[in-house]
């Protein structure tokens, strides 16, 4: 009994000499590469050997924010389909990824299912029926003739608050006439000052209160996993639960006062009221205020970081293009007075350039930058490579809006592309498609072209003279070099407090 742990002992230990060591090395290595190039049911389909072989040069990319780039770099090598890890493929080509995303045949990835919120909701979860009764559900809320009785609250957060805020600076600079503001904090606060008034039936004001509080309260725990709640992120998950009571009792507090209401009394006009009383009109059942809480939530977290970030970006790019940003400014000037607040439907109607402009600014820089999915039993085939069941696809949205097959100038800001061109305004996929479309696609498109829209009308917008960026500053195919970005919950600048400064 006493020889076995030593034998065991002195075993692991010439195991682990170098040579054995490297020995071991070199067989798993050189199986991995003998099983992915002529095993693997991927050998046919394009790639890189060190993707084919393992996960980890894609995650590297990933935790540096530049899978994007990488898609995009090994769309224009491989073409529309190719290999991203020894059983996930990226798919890059539109049509393809219209076909996956109008079915529900292929699911989201599981890794959907490890981001832990109190209750399923439609967003993450990876089970399609949720998926359609959610729809169901929520579908009436974020109608356009739904949203359009919440425009004055909208237009109230939104532009008229952010004008506060700018005069102000204005007011207290040096000369009284210019300020320098950071667009991407004060568009950032404003979006969510919007959902906020929206989903918790108060009044948020974060940008010009200076109580970013709620903001910090804001966040998504990642892992399911009680380690990490109890003992690695602790902090983390007292923030959220913290995040989670107020609108909890938000949701009780309405609930009160519609108990009160009189027979001839209106209810209130926002988000909260109509997911309250949302119904399925299959099934008449309605949602918790526990499910409440939950789509209120994720609504807040997806739609504010979404719609400030693409109105970020459309601001800088017009910046870089001031040929553009010349031709918005007189489009919007020409048609409404300088002191008009201009609604969505104004906005929608009268200027269509603006509009062309922020979806050149989604194709550039879509807040999402993939879309992960399951194969379905039976496998597909795509471009001609068959892909078995229960294989991993990822869409590359930035791959797919930059597709050379698809996109004339590619990575050119041409907003010309979508004037008057539903076909090319469809095959943009920034808010998905098909049964997977982004909900928030209505509130979206009203925020950001009624704040754009009323930015250009009021304000001369113009780039510090210490900018590191500038529209002379431009790269070998003669376009202006943009600010860095990264990716993180969604594709944002990478230095925001530098590069996002404006006069």
């Amino acid at each position: 009994m006493s020889l076995f742990p030593a034998f065991t002992a002195d075993a692991l230990l010439g195991l682990l000499q170098p040579l054995n060591v490297l020995c071991g090395l070199v067989a798993y290595f050189s199986w991995q590469i003998i099983y992915a190039m002529y095993l693997s049911p991927l050998r046919h389909v394009p790639g890189s050997l060190w993707f084919r072989i393992s996960g980890f040069p894609m995650l590297l990319y990933q935790l540096r924010g530049l899978e994007p780039t990488l898609m995009k770099q090994f769309n224009q090598t491989y073409g529309g389909i190719f290999v991203m890890g020894p059983s996930r493929v990226a798919i890059c080509n539109p049509k393809d990824s219209q076909t996956i995303l109008s079915s529900h045949a292929f699911l989201k990835d599981k890794m959907y299912s490890n981001v832990e919120l109190m209750e399923p909701n439609m967003f993450l979860t990876v089970d399609p029926e949720l998926n359609k009764q959610r729809r169901r559900q929520m579908g009436p809320s974020m109608s356009l003739a739904n949203l359009k009785q919440m425009e004055p609250a909208i237009l109230d957060a939104g532009t008229k608050q952010l004008f506060n805020k700018w005069d102000w600076n204005i007011e207290q600079s040096a000369d009284g006439i210019t300020a320098r503001v950071s667009y991407y904090n004060d568009l950032m606060l404003m979006a969510f000052d919007i959902i906020s008034t929206l989903g918790f039936g108060q009044t948020h004001r974060s940008l010009t209160s200076g109580d970013t509080q709620i903001t910090k309260w804001s966040v998504m725990p990642l892992v399911k996993t009680t380690l990490f709640r109890r003992f690695i992120a602790k902090s983390f998950y007292n923030e959220f639960d913290a995040f989670f009571a107020l609108c909890t009792k938000a949701v009780s507090k309405r609930k009160k006062l519609l108990s009160g209401l009189q027979p001839n009394e209106n209810k209130p006009k926002d988000i909260l009221q109509s997911y309250i009383d949302a119904e399925d009109p299959e099934s008449r059942i309605r949602m918790t205020t526990g499910q409440v809480v939950t789509e209120t939530i994720i609504g807040l977290l997806a739609g504010s970081d979404t719609s400030s970030n693409t109105m970020t970006w459309t601001i800088h790019l017009l910046l870089m293009y001031p040929q553009y940003q010349a031709r918005v400014v007189e489009e919007v000037r020409a048609a409404f007075d300088r002191d008009h607040i201009i609604n969505y439907s104004e906005a929608k109607a009268r200027l269509p350039l603006l509009e062309a402009c922020i979806y050149e600014s989604l194709r550039l820089n879509p807040v999402a930058s993939n879309m992960p999915r399951l194969i379905p039993p039976g496998g597909a085939t795509f471009q001609g490579h068959f892909i078995p069941g229960g294989y991993n696809l990822t869409i590359s949205i930035s791959a797919v809006n930059t597709n050379p097959t698809v996109w004339d100038k590619p990575y050119e800001f041409y907003p010309e592309r979508f004037l008057d061109n539903e076909v090319n305004k469809r095959a943009m996929l920034t808010f998905s498609a098909g049964v997977r479309v982004c909900p928030g696609k209505n509130l979206a498109w009203m925020e950001m072209q009624s704040t754009l829209a009323n930015i250009f009308n009021k304000y001369n917008l113009t780039i510090p003279a210490d900018s590191l960026f500038k529209p002379d500053l431009v790269d070998d195919n003669g376009n202006p070099i943009l600010m860095p970005r990264t990716v993180a919950t969604t594709t944002v600048p990478q230095h925001p407090e530098r590069d996002c400064i404006v006069i």
